[in-house]
């Protein structure tokens, strides 16, 4: 489930106005004023380079690398200076910056237009803490994507409600982390600036010891046998894995680890994680601690492949001890054995599902043209949607939109169906779309309805309940009622592979009354993904805070939805079967 600014990330005013005065006001403890410049540091200057087109940032040459003398497993950066070398992704006229030196803090506050301060960073080098009210502070600082509007053919209202107004305090010292001030700069460790403003906000920026690159969501995130430039260049000259993994940079990269997944695991609760170090346990540490990258290696794989056992987390790329040969961990990862029960299940359901449907249609789905999406039994349509996509401006823009946009394959089917008289009733059915854009979805039940779509989200971090209610302009003209094609009887046809957006989906329709559901137990997946690489280079996805839930009682989603009426895997492309367990519901 990939989450868009626009719209996922937007705190709305009435979740701003739960931010107590105490929470956004400055603190004044007069505490004694402490600094690092006794420490001597080893500096070294590297060039810094983006590949996510989304954002326009300019290549730099002099982006510097803290370590202090005879410490080198851990690089601490200026945080101004790389938000500055970020500009062009990052807003720097939205936030003020303030230094407290009597308390030890420096102080990121965002600001509306009038002034007004809606969050702020508070990063204590006393302390070792950094503190927000709200995580939303790490995407109100930038700006929208040049390229794709996700929130386009939209209108939306949001609502929400925090259950605490304690805000999010950061302690690196729990994961034996420091934050210094050395000669009026504020330096914290690169792994927690990564995590903190880039993996949150689908970015990452790798550093191979020798050059910065910034890549969008992550290296081999969603693989393809395509060169990737920014891959060549991460690899080129990566001085890390030229070298001996040292014990001490094994323990500051278990020690990051452990920083990302207790704060930002999106399933802790659901899979009742108190400590992530505690869940692993000691065998598993002793494995990641190790400085033989044959070992850790297959630590990371038991863990995030088979001991979590949920398909939003798992590892994208080994580190660079292993040349980043995406090809290399593919053949490296074996079914069954390095996989646990579920991801098995699901990916043996898919292919059988994917088998049938494609023998429906006598062509591979890489063959699809617009037409190969809908097909009629009787007076029963039945459309298809494979992934919730959002395009470009350009894609969109283009002869054949629907492919890059699912709003745009929606508007061609149902023009398609409007041409049936005959036609009175119609299954969407996404039995095999593993999800995408939360945005896309949207869109698509603005087609079945009306009434504003109501999707629930709770962030398990900040312990905020959000609520978005969208109208949907379906034909384009600009207006947001009477354009659904809701004089048709709706029903959905889902399975344990409508995952992630399509089972949030699922049950927004379940919510709403929209349309009966059919087929089996949906797949899960109610968490966002979040794309974090760590100091060795190892590019993991986990499921983030932000969860999608069912009802005003905000239920977990994560165990699937399941369907108003039951349908046996091997009738999921029997239009016949389809179409009598629908009419016998009806009865």
């Amino acid at each position: 489930m990939k989450k868009q600014k626009t719209l996922k990330y937007f705190l709305s005013a009435a979740a701003l106005s739960l931010f107590p005065v105490a929470l956004l006001s400055a603190r004044c403890e007069n505490t004694k004023p402490i600094n690092d410049n006794h420490l001597e540091f080893e500096i070294s200057k590297h060039g810094f380079k983006n590949f996510n087109k989304e954002y326009t940032i300019q290549e730099r040459d002099d982006l510097l690398a803290y370590r202090i003398k005879n410490k080198n497993e851990m690089i601490y950066i200026d945080v101004d200076q790389f938000l500055n070398a970020l500009s062009g992704l990052v807003d720097e006229e939205s936030y003020n910056i303030k230094i407290d030196e009597n308390n030890n803090e420096k102080i990121y506050e965002v600001i509306d237009t009038n002034g007004k301060i809606l969050n702020k960073l508070v990063i204590n080098w006393e302390k070792n803490t950094i503190f927000t009210p709200s995580s939303s502070f790490f995407f109100q600082i930038l700006k929208a994507r040049e390229l794709t509007d996700s929130g386009r053919f939209l209108q939306t209202e949001y609502e929400s409600k925090n259950e605490d107004d304690k805000g999010i305090t950061f302690d690196l010292s729990k994961y034996k982390m420091d934050i210094l001030y050395k000669d009026k700069k504020v330096l914290i460790p690169f792994s927690v600036f990564n995590t903190l403003f880039m993996s949150w906000a689908y970015n990452n920026i790798y550093f191979n010891g020798d050059t910065f690159t910034n890549v969008e969501a992550a290296v081999d995130i969603f693989p393809t046998d395509e060169k990737d430039d920014f891959k060549e260049r991460i690899i080129k000259d990566a001085k890390i894995s030229q070298l001996t993994p040292t014990k001490e940079e094994r323990e500051a990269n278990f020690n990051h680890l452990m920083f990302a997944m207790d704060y930002f695991y999106g399933l802790k609760q659901y899979k009742e994680i108190k400590s992530f170090e505690d869940w692993i346990g000691p065998s598993y540490k002793e494995k990641l601690l190790s400085i033989n990258p044959e070992e850790f290696h297959q630590a990371y794989i038991d863990i995030f492949h088979k001991k979590l056992n949920e398909l939003h987390t798992r590892i994208n790329t080994l580190s660079y001890y292993d040349g980043y040969h995406e090809k290399h961990l593919r053949n490296r990862l074996k079914r069954p054995d390095d996989f646990g029960d579920y991801f098995n299940e699901f990916n043996n359901n898919r292919e059988s599902l994917v088998k049938q449907f494609e023998e429906k249609f006598k062509k591979k789905i890489s063959e699809f043209q617009p037409e190969d999406y809908i097909r009629y039994h009787g007076n029963t349509a039945i459309v298809t949607l494979l992934r919730f996509k959002d395009g470009t401006a350009e894609e969109i823009a283009s002869k054949d939109a629907w492919k890059h946009d699912t709003y745009f394959l929606m508007r061609h089917l149902m023009a398609e169906v409007a041409k049936k008289p005959e036609i009175k009733n119609i299954v969407l059915d996404i039995a095999i779309n593993g999800g995408g854009s939360v945005l896309s979805m949207i869109r698509t039940l603005g087609f079945m309805t009306d009434k504003p779509i109501l999707n629930r989200e709770y962030n398990v971090l900040d312990q905020r309940a959000d609520l978005s209610k969208s109208k949907v302009d379906t034909n384009g003209d600009g207006k947001y009622d009477g354009d659904a094609y809701d004089k048709y009887n709706w029903s959905l046809l889902v399975g344990m592979n409508s995952f992630s957006a399509a089972n949030q989906l699922t049950s927004i329709v379940k919510e709403m009354g929209i349309a009966k559901i059919i087929g089996q137990k949906s797949g899960g997946g109610m968490s966002a993904i979040m794309p974090i690489v760590l100091n060795d280079g190892t590019t993991i996805t986990i499921s983030s805070p932000n969860n999608a839930v069912h009802g005003e009682n905000n239920q977990e989603i994560e165990s699937g939805i399941e369907p108003d009426i039951k349908l046996d895997y091997k009738d999921f492309y029997n239009d016949a079967a389809i179409d009598q367990a629908l009419n016998a519901s009806r009865n």
